[in-house]
């Protein structure tokens, strides 16, 4: 069985982030091939994966994002349509500088829920914006998430 650590990049950061159901859909269902962000890591590509916000929230996916861009929001939307364009400047407001988070790979795991991610972290929380997954302390509920099976492959 395949599962998240035949993917894995040891070499690049591993985080952990959270999003609400409607975008990780559209990243699962690959019609979303850009996050966007007000502020965001953005030093170099990284591996994340994915905690879904909400009552039927938890990790389910597992991403490999290219080079984030960072950049004016006007800039980082000139070649959207008007549509997307309008929704995504509304939800930057005012920033200065926006971050593009390119996706550039797509693993659906089985969802873990919060008493799931629980038994192998008794403090989890979801993260408010990013958390580190490198880190010694975080290494326990790295490993358990690097084992879970595929069931969405690139």
């Amino acid at each position: 069985m395949i599962n998240v650590q035949d993917y894995y990049e040891p070499t690049q950061p591993t985080l952990l982030f959270s999003l609400h159901p409607e975008p990780a859909q559209a990243i699962e269902a690959g019609t979303k091939r850009i996050e966007y962000r007000r502020r965001f890591y953005h030093q170099e590509p990284f591996q994340a994966f994915v905690h879904v916000t909400g009552t039927h929230g938890g990790i389910g996916l597992f991403l490999q994002i290219s080079q984030p861009l960072v950049a004016a929001p006007n800039r980082l939307l000139a070649n959207l349509t008007a549509t997307d364009a309008t929704a995504i400047r509304n939800y930057l407001g005012n920033v200065s500088q926006a971050v593009a988070l390119p996706i550039r790979t797509v693993i659906a795991i089985p969802r873990l829920t919060l008493a799931d991610l629980r038994q192998v972290d008794p403090q989890f929380t979801a993260p408010r914006a990013y958390r580190f997954l490198d880190k010694p302390a975080q290494h326990p509920l790295r490993q358990f998430l690097l084992q879970q099976p595929c069931i969405k492959k690139p």
